[in-house]
This record gives structure tokens, sequence and C-alpha cells, in this order.
């Protein structure tokens, strides 16, 4: 009985942490903002960026080949798909965190579509997701976090 409740309570964990994820900064323990967005008629930047606002270290581990994705939509259609920051094989899937730090991670999208052509002019939408999950101890079970999306933001190109 104990081998069979372990698992459906972890799975539990995992569904009610990933359908009750609200959109706002906060993500586990930790905070995911986009800042220093800026704009220009040849780009489209932006910093996205991990805190740890609590006095302990928190553990993230990488769970995809890239540390970050950008997603760009218009729409509702995909427009471009882009992973950052591949990490090679010899690089750890762990980051400790260390209690008020901040990493950050450069977003930079110069209106290019999948296929390499400049989009059309119009609105378009930016996320980045952040290809890592985090574990939070309460009392009792560990809570699981999956992998957290910042956006969209609008962005209009000329």
């Amino acid at each position: 009985m104990r081998r069979f409740l372990l698992p459906v309570l972890l799975m539990l964990t995992l569904l009610v942490t990933a359908c009750g994820a609200d959109q706002g900064p906060k993500w586990g323990n930790l905070e995911l903002t986009l800042e220093k967005v800026e704009q220009t008629d040849r780009q489209w930047t932006a910093r996205m960026v991990l805190r740890n606002p609590t006095d302990k270290v928190q553990v993230i581990e990488y769970n995809a080949p890239a540390r970050y994705t950008m997603i760009i939509t218009k729409d509702g259609q995909e427009v471009l798909t882009r992973p950052f920051d591949v990490r090679t094989k010899q690089e750890s899937e762990i980051l400790n965190l260390a209690k008020g730090v901040a990493k950050e991670y450069v977003v930079a999208w110069t209106y290019l579509d999948a296929e390499g052509n400049r989009v059309p002019p119009g609105t378009y939408e930016i996320s980045v997701r952040l290809e890592a999950v985090t574990v939070v101890q309460g009392a009792g079970q560990p809570t699981i976090f999956e992998p957290k999306t910042v956006g969209p933001v609008k962005v209009t190109v000329q």
C-alpha cells in the first residue's frame, strides 16, 4: 500500500502545483520577472531575472538542454520558439542560488520568424520559459514547482 501511495501523492502534488500556478513573479520560494525591456527598430531585448529573496540557499535543476526558451506568438499562432543558453554536457544541471542573489538571463528578438524572415508589421506577444524545476520543503511532503513562464509582453513591430 505504501509503495502505491507515495507515487500517487507525488502526482497529485505535481498536478496541483501545475494547475494552480499563477502568472505572478513567485515561483516556489523564488521570484522570476522580465526587466529592462527595451525596443528599437532592429530588436527587442529584456532580462529575465531569477531572484532569491529568502535567507537560505535555493536550488533549481535545469530539465532541458537550454536554460530558457523564448516563445513569440501573433494572434495565438506561434511565430518563433528559440532556446537560449544551451548547456554543454560538462555544465551542471543544478544552480544553487545564494540568499539575496539574482541570476540574469538576456533575451533578444531581432524580429525574425522561425525561417529567418523579418516578420510583418503588427503586435506580437513574447513569453520566456525558464527550463527548470525547484522544490520547496514545507511541513510534510516537498512541493515541486514546474518550469515557469513569464510574460507575455506585447511588442509592436513597425
